[in-house]
């Protein structure tokens, strides 16, 4: 039986649908009870505790570490973790704990940095039950992974990771047509940053999303409409997010 092609119509009535599904409340699933986690190096291991908010049905739930390569199978990352389990059944309204162990070497014998952080990420994907009428109807399902920055925090580190956002070294610099807050973090910790701003003669000039700063690294940050140079004294209003997932405003001199 041939099938005539779909309408420009049908097409994007179609695309609109779509719009319209994605844009709605995301349904209950499975939760994580933090937005990062912290491993200073001394401990022996750290948890993790994983809820299901769905009031009927179990999920099935892999949890994995990756280095950053979002696209390499969890069975090909090779990282220093030992995470507990990888994967379960998470009943309807029930709690689990996940167990990391930090095992100081990677599969290739290869340890990180013992001077700075090193960052990691947390993943959890949590796959609906198939639906009972699966087999005589079409059926769309969606798996959601949940992405989380986990941090490797090696022991005696200099400073103290809360004060390494005042730390932070501004300037106002040029980019070919743009201007950006150029920042230059000396501290041995990440930086996240939630916004920048160059506030001068009374306005605060927004940047685009702003991205973490790695320990002993350099971002620029475009702001989203040029200012003139200043004349006088101008500011970065910045925030960032602490340990505990909490915003902390900042205010700097450029």
């Amino acid at each position: 039986m041939n099938i005539a092609p779909l309408s420009r119509m049908a097409r994007q009535l179609i695309f609109v649908c779509l719009a319209v599904l994605f844009s709605l409340p995301t349904r209950a699933d499975v939760v994580l009870n933090t937005t990062r986690v912290i491993y200073p190096v001394p401990e022996r291991e750290v948890t993790l505790a994983l809820a299901n908010d769905e009031k009927t049905q179990p999920r099935l739930v892999q949890a994995w570490i990756d280095d950053g390569r979002v696209n390499v199978p969890p069975d090909q990352m090779r990282v220093p973790f030992q995470l507990s389990p990888p994967v379960f059944r998470l009943d309807a309204g029930k709690s689990q704990v996940l167990r990391i162990t930090y095992t100081h070497d990677d599969d290739a014998g290869k340890s990180p940095p013992k001077d700075k952080e090193s960052l990691f990420w947390l993943n959890v994907l949590s796959v609906p039950p198939t639906p009972d009428n699966a087999k005589k109807q079409n059926v769309l399902q969606f798996a959601i992974r949940t992405r989380i920055k986990f941090f490797l925090r090696p022991e005696g580190l200099a400073g103290d990771p809360e004060q390494a956002p005042t730390q932070l070294q501004w300037k106002l610099a040029s980019q070919g047509a743009e201007q950006v807050l150029e920042a230059y973090n000396p501290s041995a910790y990440y930086i996240s940053l939630a916004k920048v701003a160059l506030v001068a003669k009374d306005q605060e000039i927004q940047s685009e999303a702003p991205p973490m700063l790695a320990p002993g690294a350099t971002e620029r940050y475009v702001l989203k409409r040029s200012v003139q140079p200043p004349s006088g004294a101008a500011t970065v209003r910045f925030t960032t997010v602490n340990d505990f997932g909490a915003q902390v405003e900042h205010t700097a001199t450029l």
